[in-house]
C-alpha cells in the first residue's frame, strides 16, 4: 500500500477514470493506463481503462484467491465504486479477515473456499454470480488455467489471470493439476501466457494486456474487444517483480509442465 497522501491521490484519479472524466489516450497499449492504489501493481487503472472501453455492464465481480481483501485487483470496485460480487479465499484466517472487513456490507459476498475445477461453477452458483459478471479475477499460485478452463457457469466480460512469466511465452505450458497444490514460492506454478492465449482462444477471449510487473494476464470477450489493439501488439512481459527486474528462485530439481495442443 502506498503511504497515505499518495494513496488518496491515486485514488481520486481512479475514480476520476471510472467517472470516464480523466482518462489516458486510448491508444493501443495499456501500459500508459496502470494505476496502484488496492492492486497490486498496475491492475487497478488496466481495469479502470478496460471497463472505460467496454461500459461497466452489470457492475459485477468475482475474485479468488483474495487473501485479507487488503490488496487485490477488485477490492477498489468493492470498496470505493461500490460494484457488487463476491471473494473467495481458502485460508482460515484470510477467509474470516475478509468475512469481517465486509460483515455489514449488502452488496459484497465473501466465502471461505478452496476453488477447484471440480468445484468452481458450484461455488459461483452457491454464491449467486451471475452468468456474465464483467470481472473474474483469479489467483491462486497454480491451478488458475484448470479452473478457468472448467468454469461453465460464468461468461465474464473480462479476465484477470496470474501467468507464469518465467515460461517461454511462445508455448502453451502449464503446471499438471492437482486440487491439493500449495505453492512453494519458487518458479514453478501456473501456466505461460502461451497456454492461458490457447485457451483464452478455445473460450472466445483475447489478450489485451500484462502488467509491467509480468504478473496478470488481462483477457476480454470477443464480443465486447473491438476497441482493443491487435493480439499481437500487446506486450508480453518477462518476469519484473516489484518493478526491478526480479524474479522467483528456481524449483529445487526443475518442474515438469504439460504442453497443451
Amino acid at each position: 500500500m502506498t503511504e497515505p497522501h499518495a494513496f488518496y491521490l491515486a485514488l481520486a484519479e481512479l475514480v476520476r477514470r471510472h467517472d470516464g472524466t480523466s482518462v489516458p489516450p486510448a491508444g493501443p497499449d495499456l501500459t500508459g493506463s496502470e494505476l496502484r492504489v488496492y492492486s497490486q501493481n498496475g491492475e487497478d487503472g488496466v481495469l479502470a481503462e478496460i471497463i472505460r472501453r467496454i461500459g461497466p455492464g452489470r457492475r459485477e465481480f468475482v475474485d479468488f484467491g483474495a487473501q485479507r481483501g487488503l490488496e487485490g485487483n477488485c477490492v477498489a470496485l468493492a470498496d470505493v465504486l461500490g460494484w457488487q460480487g463476491l471473494f473467495m479465499e481458502a485460508d482460515e484466517d484470510g477467509a474470516a479477515a475478509l468475512a469481517w472487513k465486509y460483515r455489514d456490507s449488502d452488496h459484497v459476498r465473501t466465502r471461505r473456499a478452496r476453488v477447484t475445477a471440480e468445484n468452481v461453477d458450484k461455488l459461483f452458483s452457491a454464491g449467486g454470480v451471475s452468468g456474465e459478471p464483467d470481472i473474474v479475477s483469479i489467483d491462486v499460485d497454480g491451478n488458475d488455467l484448470w479452473i478457468w478452463r472448467a468454469l461453465t457457469h460464468a461468461r465474464p466480460r473480462v479476465l484477470v489471470i496470474e501467468y507464469n512469466a518465467h515460461l517461454d511465452h511462445r508455448r502453451p505450458l502449464v503446471q499438471p493439476y492437482d486440487p491439493d497444490h500449495e505453492w512453494a514460492g519458487t518458479d514453478w506454478f501456473g501456466a505461460s501466457l502461451g497456454a492461458i492465449e490457447l485457451v483464452g482462444a478455445e473460450r472466445g477471449y483475447r489478450l489485451v494486456h500484462t502488467e509491467l510487473a509480468g504478473v496478470n494476464a488481462f483477457l476480454v470477450r470477443d464480443d465486447v474487444a473491438q476497441h482493443f489493439a491487435d493480439v499481437e501488439h500487446v506486450p508480453r512481459r518477462a518476469p519484473n517483480y516489484d518493478g526491478h527486474g526480479g524474479g522467483h528462485p528456481p524449483h529445487p530439481g526443475g518442474g515438469h509442465y504439460i504442453e497443451l495442443g
